[in-house]
């Protein structure tokens, strides 16, 4: 991850135990590995420098729901995942449902329209049925981008994919961390 030749936690740990020769063992878990580059993350940028790299990228979250409430009459975002919890460790990819009745197509006219970068296009399988994305990034900052349709996919804590437990903050929530 740090020399930038895997894209995910996942391949630097396949990649690191292929590289030592670890074939047939038991590998350290996802968590683990965050714990241990957030470690190396606030030893080379210090409290302070982790703080403000944790804000860029909640900046930019609030840079994109405020953009989602504001133009669309009845978009709710919510922000999803380590990114809704300050982990930003690993890379991080800010994962953002917005609850709408508007097309994907009218959301990232929107997102154009307010001069971010043309989104990449996607479609995911998930609990709910599938559900458009939209990919793109923000000053260096990766989003994906959810479209749940209001009445079909549950606004509660829980992964689209497993259901299990997961972080989420709404927009009122984000501004209040980032003051």
């Amino acid at each position: 991850m740090a020399s930038s030749r895997s894209g995910s936690i996942g391949e630097a740990i396949r990649a690191a135990a292929s590289a030592l020769g670890y074939h047939d063992v038991d590998l350290p878990g996802h968590g683990r590995v965050r714990k241990h580059a957030q470690g190396l993350a606030m030893q080379a940028l210090g409290r302070e420098g982790y703080a403000r790299s944790v804000d860029d990228v909640w900046q930019a979250a609030e840079r994109i729901m405020t953009v989602l409430t504001e133009a669309i009459p009845d978009a709710e975002p919510l922000l999803a995942g380590r990114a809704a919890q300050g982990l930003i460790d690993g890379g991080v990819t800010l994962h953002v449902r917005v609850y709408t009745h508007a097309s994907i197509g009218d959301v990232a006219q929107t997102l154009v329209d307010f001069g971010y970068d043309e989104p990449g296009f996607e479609t995911a399988a998930t609990r709910f049925g599938r559900l458009d994305r939209l990919r793109l990034a923000d000053e260096g900052i990766e989003i994906l981008l959810t479209r749940c349709p209001p009445d079909a996919v549950e606004r509660s804590g829980v992964d689209l994919f497993t259901g299990k437990p997961v972080s989420t903050v709404t927009l009122a929530e984000l501004r209040a961390k980032l003051c």
